[in-house]
């Protein structure tokens, strides 16, 4: 089967491109993330340097001219397709060895996600409790609803979760943030998708006011039964 594409003029947010993940000065925070997606972790400190531990206990390295990481101007680290064996600790110090600030990031598998579509009577994963050394609570966080995908007719919107492992009395954490070097493996750790239908109106005002990435025109054609196309700016978190 020949198959032919034009992309005629595709225009994309550049909001599009990336996720960015910020922390209060010399703090800890943690975060769930959905592998294979672009992230930015912000540290603003002029010259700074990023170690990285994995959950596996691991002495901690310096993060320097690797494949898919790379350090912006301003110091923040941008990971570029992620993969879950990058879960683990990110240190951000200056160059007195001071901590500017840390994060922990547990880069859940996308393979692994469970995708749910309301309107077609689809349910999210249930909570369920475990035995891990002692009596544990897995659950989904979810994020707020993202926008919908048009407007002035019926549309889509989505929302992300991630799996979450409660204890009594304990704040949850990322499944394997929580589990660390423990090979603890079950169907209900993963994260999800969930999608119903929308209908809001337009916004000129706000839709003329986004700045957009424009490419030029391309034909592809080959022959082929199967095709996988990526989108250069594309990002499950919009």
């Amino acid at each position: 089967m020949l198959a032919t594409l034009w992309l005629l003029s595709l225009s994309l947010p550049t909001l599009w491109a990336q996720k960015l993940i910020s922390c209060a000065y010399k703090s800890l925070c943690q975060q769930a993330l959905v592998s294979g997606n672009d992230v930015v972790l912000q540290c603003d400190y002029p010259k700074a340097l990023w170690y990285f531990s994995s959950i596996l206990g691991e002495d901690p390295f310096l993060l320097s001219s690797m494949p898919h990481i790379k350090k912006l101007p301003g110091s923040s680290l941008q990971l570029t397709n992620p993969q879950p064996s990058q879960t683990g600790l990110y240190h951000c110090q200056d160059n007195d060895n001071a901590l500017v600030v840390e994060y922990e990031v547990d880069f859940q598998d996308a393979t692994a996600l469970h995708v749910t579509h309301e309107s077609l009577g689809q349910e999210p994963l249930q909570n369920e409790t475990l035995r891990l050394g002692g009596h544990v609570l897995v659950f989904t966080h979810w994020e707020p609803w993202q926008d919908c995908n048009r407007c002035g007719g019926p549309g889509e919107r989505k929302r992300l979760g991630y799996c979450y492992i409660g204890e009594p009395q304990e704040k949850p954490m990322p499944c394997w943030l929580y589990l660390r070097a423990e090979k603890a493996r079950h169907s209900r750790m993963r994260p999800e998708l969930q999608v119903e239908a929308c209908l809001v109106p337009c916004d000129h005002v706000k839709e003329i006011n986004q700045p957009y990435f424009i490419f030029d025109i391309y034909q592809l054609g080959k022959l082929t039964n199967n095709m996988w196309l990526t989108c250069p700016l594309a990002s499950i978190y919009r």
